[in-house]
């Protein structure tokens, strides 16, 4: 029996400029398994949405409407503080680092090790578009993978 209920079906996030940001993230939910990948239009304005389908999580990303694009994030604003995601490796976590890195994201702590889980917890933070934060974690203990 696959569990679904209180699992995540998707996030969504918006951004300044879509199409900038699609060039960030793009490459870093591709390496982390977000392969099917769909765009379309609601409420009026666009949105790119991506779906693992290995973990059937998406994670969509929409266009601010008009004046709203020049809203800046503020991670300790009330709202979203970040968004963590799984890696199968520590591997993994440092190559969305050099992907982070390739492509403008500024790199805020790690990639490490951090003291938040027994059994391991290498973890990278990081900024993207519009100044949002990020992680990429590998917990061996969740994943099963040792490495």
């Amino acid at each position: 029996m696959v569990v679904t209920s209180g699992t995540i079906n998707h996030v969504a996030i918006t951004v300044s400029n879509l199409d900038e940001a699609l060039c960030f993230f793009e490459p870093l939910l591709d390496a982390l398994g977000f392969t099917y990948r769909e765009r379309g239009e609601y409420a009026g304005t666009r949105l790119a949405m991506h779906l693992n389908p290995k973990t059937q999580i998406g994670i969509n990303i929409w266009q601010a409407k008009g004046e709203f694009a020049d809203q800046t994030f503020d991670v300790y604003a009330p709202g979203l503080h970040h968004l963590a995601l799984n890696a199968e490796s520590n591997r993994q976590v440092d190559a969305i680092a050099d992907i982070v890195r390739k492509n403008g994201g500024t790199i805020l702590d790690g990639p490490g090790e951090f003291p938040f889980a027994i059994g391991g917890y290498y973890a990278v933070y990081f900024t993207g578009p519009d100044g949002m934060k990020f992680e990429v974690v590998h917990m061996p203990e969740l994943s099963g993978n040792k490495e």
